[in-house]
């Protein structure tokens, strides 16, 4: 923790009270450099304090805040700020003589997105995969007056593959290129299709990255990054996701023979990962060239829980992007409704 933040955990990151969707490892401290991915936890008490740890960054995250249901509030840690209070929307204490007059346990059920640096064009440019930087270190929380409240973990998972259209960078791009200032993870598509089909989303998109190009965290190309968390840390999830979407080839410029045999190896990759696992293989908007090596790898796998969905035009319009490419808010919902629609369709049968 930095020299400016007092607070201690009452409750650390490794505490069976706190459950994670998307690409965390948790432990002592719980790392993610996934933009999209959630903590959700309960607690009695009237004073929670997020603590989490940014020391040795030059680039720092957000994380967006939410308390019963209530506004969503963002804050951007930094070398100074990175305890970060709760604030329940209601916290009533009820009138009376005891035992209502010693009560100082309201419950609060809070959500947490993160939104990790891209560390485009900066100076630490390619230093998260290995060193974190720009990354979600999360400590516990400091409480008074009270514990955390066990939740039930959801195990109806649904995992998103891609790069910075996933990620949810740009999403409120205005031609200033704040990065994390740009993201909002509960408004994102994956957030939104996962809500729309009953499901926890587990967001794994890496801006830059493609099946032949390295993304500006310093993430390796897709095959070689889907068994990770980042350069040390593999991916073991307890639970499984039980679909996987893939949106890859937006940043490939390969041809589309090389592309063809980079995605047949990439699903055999998320095959071996997954394998009760229907996967989705999207063909990304504007990239045309690509919705036949995509359809191609999916017939050569001859797996019927493998579906091509084509998205390569007549899904989004330039109106629903906000430079040409990444997706403004309403581009988010229109990705997210085809997306929800068309997995249900499958995923129901004829």
């Amino acid at each position: 923790m930095t020299d400016k933040t007092a607070a201690a955990a009452t409750h650390g990151a490794d505490n069976e009270g706190f459950n994670y969707y998307g690409r965390w490892h948790a432990g002592k401290t719980a790392v993610t450099l996934c933009s999209g991915a959630i903590l959700e936890f309960a607690y009695g008490g009237n004073h929670c304090v997020l603590l989490f740890d940014v020391s040795g960054f030059s680039q720092y995250p957000a994380v967006f805040v939410q308390a019963d249901n209530g506004p969503i509030v963002k804050t951007t840690l930094a070398c100074d700020t990175c305890a970060v209070p709760v604030i329940p929307p209601h916290n009533v204490q009820p009138a009376g003589r005891p035992p209502f007059k010693e009560v100082s346990s309201n419950c609060h059920l809070v959500r947490v997105w993160v939104a990790a640096h891209s560390l485009y064009k900066t100076s630490a440019s390619g230093k998260q995969w290995i060193g974190l930087d720009g990354s979600c270190r999360f400590e516990g929380v400091e409480l008074k007056g009270g514990g955390l409240v066990k939740l039930p973990y959801i195990r109806n998972q649904i995992e998103f593959l891609g790069d910075s259209i996933t990620q949810g960078r740009r999403i409120l791009y205005t031609g200033v290129g704040d990065d994390t200032g740009q993201q909002v993870p509960y408004a994102n598509w994956p957030q939104l299709a996962a809500d729309l089909l009953g499901m926890k989303p587990v967001v794994t998109g890496f801006g830059g990255q493609g099946l032949a190009s390295h993304g500006t965290c310093g993430a390796p190309p897709a095959s070689e990054a889907f068994p990770w968390i980042c350069g040390s840390i593999r991916w073991s999830p307890a639970i499984k996701p039980q679909v996987a979407v893939i949106y890859q080839g937006t940043n490939d410029s390969v041809p589309a023979a090389v592309f063809e045999d980079l995605y047949k190896k990439y699903l055999g990759t998320i095959r071996a990962g997954y394998p009760d696992a229907f996967i989705f293989a999207a063909c990304p908007h504007n990239k045309t060239g690509y919705a036949a090596a995509i359809d191609k790898a999916v017939v050569a796998a001859g797996d019927r829980k493998i579906f091509f969905l084509d998205y390569s035009s007549g899904v989004i319009a330039p109106e629903k992007t906000c430079d040409g490419c990444h997706l403004n808010p309403g581009g988010a919902v229109a990705l997210a409704a085809r997306f929800a629609s068309d997995i249900r369709e499958r995923l129901d049968g004829p």
